[in-house]
């Protein structure tokens, strides 16, 4: 009792207690086997749940005029025995009878489709489960159009057709380096800073030369090397075909050419097929240098000019001849001298004679190639044909910020994004879709990448991944005190802080907040608008103004 009273009720229980004579004795619980019992109000009543779609179910058996009818006449001895009633419900073959009535169909198939019971199954699947319990008319055909416009399935699963777009060659060259083709070969060991191959190519007679770059290369830097190496030597070309590179997308690049007169032909998004001709390039120059290095690698920069006299001089299937002999109208020379060649200058003066009939056959074979290669891969491939104003689903990677890698897993993401309208046909294979504006990717896609949408499309689409190491205009923002709050431990590499926040948003949020002050960053590096006395290590944080930067 010298415990100390805190609340009301405390204090009226003293008081009724206080007309006892009684002690206080702890009692061990193991000891104080009543005290559970006691504990516990004695309420037992039976309970048995009771199915309200069952009810339901008879409710609409007894409404509709055939099943009564049909349930009546199951009590005759004549009656179809494949027909039992049990407890006001009507089985046919022990599966329950359903009426037609599309409120109860449609309770049924989410349960046995979308729940993780049904799994999201296929048709086969699906129908299997549910003709073991129920039947009503036409039930393969509801199910199948269910399970087609189940929007989870069409964004999560893989598509087991073949790939839609038959083969669009590009158009045969008319002039030697007047259409031409880029890429780079990057991941390569560093030898005196140098780390990247830019590829470039003659699209006419896969003539291509190789060129090395810096570890960290900008638009700057390449068009330097491209001026230097490829105009010097052949002109400006008329047209470039390139995948979507940073560097291919930059405004530094797009206006230099723009000025030249060039045309930048880059693939669609996601479908870097468009520049086949590089991609094999790259294929076969890595495969040399895999050859020749793979005990020495960081020796891939002697055996560069070696390989480019060896692909120039190497024997085309598609061109007939050599890229050396297509370009120069004549025979590479050969480092191993085997035969006495001839001074005769009419021999020389055939030759040039013979330079306009070469290049006619150059390109004959070229066709004839183009046609080869579509006809074989058009065996693997279907014709598949949008309109405008179509939905469609897009098929992408789902690439995420690095800043919220932890946010989702790769390997659980969707497969398929969407659904979008078609608002235009480019070319023959490719589509212009209506992204919405915080979709910051290019909106042009190869019919490959598309898939025809099913159902209603008036139901919340899913919203496009996050990208990474892209380009400004492929640039997405995330909240910067959304991520310290999520992940307090996770270190911010390259953000800024806002007088200890660091807020990191799109241009609309950023406007509500105070101004900020661009920093330009050109190709070659950060300008000197920058202020000084900023320290931008790993893991600092600056106590500056919001800096926005631009690549």
């Amino acid at each position: 009792m010298d415990q100390s009273l805190q609340t009301p009720e405390q204090q009226a229980w003293l008081h009724k207690f206080l007309g006892y004579d009684f002690k206080i004795e702890y009692k061990p619980g193991k000891e104080n086997q009543a005290a559970d019992a006691l504990s516990r109000m004695f309420a037992l009543s039976w309970s048995e749940p009771h199915s309200l779609f069952l009810e339901e179910l008879r409710n609409k058996l007894a409404a509709n005029d055939h099943l009564k009818l049909l349930m009546i006449d199951c009590q005759n001895a004549t009656a179809d025995k494949h027909y039992t009633v049990r407890e006001g419900l009507l089985y046919w073959k022990d599966r329950l009878v359903i009426p037609v009535e599309e409120a109860l169909i449609q309770r049924i198939l989410p349960e046995y489709h979308s729940s993780p019971i049904g799994g999201h199954a296929g048709i086969t699947r699906t129908m299997a489960r549910l003709k073991a319990q129920f039947y009503w008319p036409k039930m393969q055909e509801q199910v199948q159009e269910y399970v087609q416009n189940c929007v989870i399935c069409q964004q999560a699963k893989v598509s087991n057709t073949l790939p839609s777009g038959l083969l669009q060659p590009l158009p045969i060259p008319q002039q030697v380096w007047k259409d031409i083709a880029m890429d780079f070969i990057t991941g390569l060991p560093i030898v005196n800073g140098f780390s990247v191959i830019m590829v470039v190519v003659d699209r006419l007679t896969k003539y291509a030369h190789f060129l090395t770059l810096k570890a960290y290369y900008s638009s700057k830097t390449v068009a330097e090397a491209f001026m230097s190496n490829i105009v010097k030597l052949h002109g400006m070309p008329r047209s470039i075909v390139s995948d979507r590179d940073k560097v291919f997308t930059s405004a530094f690049w797009q206006h230099l050419f723009k000025l030249q007169g060039t045309t930048l032909a880059m693939s669609s998004a996601y479908h870097p097929q468009t520049d086949g001709q590089s991609e094999i390039l790259n294929k076969c120059l890595e495969m040399y240098l895999r050859c020749f290095t793979y005990e020495n690698p960081k020796g891939w920069v002697k055996a560069l000019p070696w390989s480019e006299f060896w692909y120039n001089t190497a024997f085309h299937t598609s061109l007939g001849m050599t890229p050396f002999k297509a370009l120069y109208g004549r025979d590479p020379p050969t480092l191993t001298r085997t035969q006495i060649t001839s001074q005769d200058p009419m021999e020389l003066r055939e030759l040039l004679a013979n330079r306009d009939s070469l290049l006619t056959k150059l390109k004959t074979n070229l066709f004839r190639a183009q046609q080869a290669m579509k006809a074989q891969a058009d065996r693997k491939r279907q014709e598949v044909i949008m309109q405008v104003g179509d939905h469609v689903l897009v098929k992408l990677q789902p690439y995420r910020q690095q800043s919220a890698v932890l946010r989702k897993n790769k390997k659980l993401s969707m497969k398929y994004f969407g659904p979008f309208k078609i608002i235009a046909k480019i070319g023959s294979v490719a589509y212009k879709l209506d992204l919405p504006p915080s979709a910051r990717i290019h909106s042009v896609f190869h019919v490959s990448q598309l898939k025809l949408f099913k159902g209603n499309v008036d139901e919340p689409y899913l919203p496009l991944p996050l990208t990474e190491n892209g380009v400004q205009d492929d640039a997405t923002w995330e909240d910067i005190e959304d991520i310290k709050s999520n992940y307090p431990s996770f270190n911010l590499e390259d953000k800024v802080d806002v007088k200890g926040e660091g807020n990191v948003m799109g241009d609309r949020t950023r406007a509500q907040h105070e101004p900020s002050y661009d920093v330009s960053c050109d190709d070659a590096g950060m300008n000197n608008q920058f202020p000084k006395n900023v320290d931008l290590g790993r893991g600092q944080r600056v106590r500056r103004p919001t800096w926005k930067l631009r690549d």
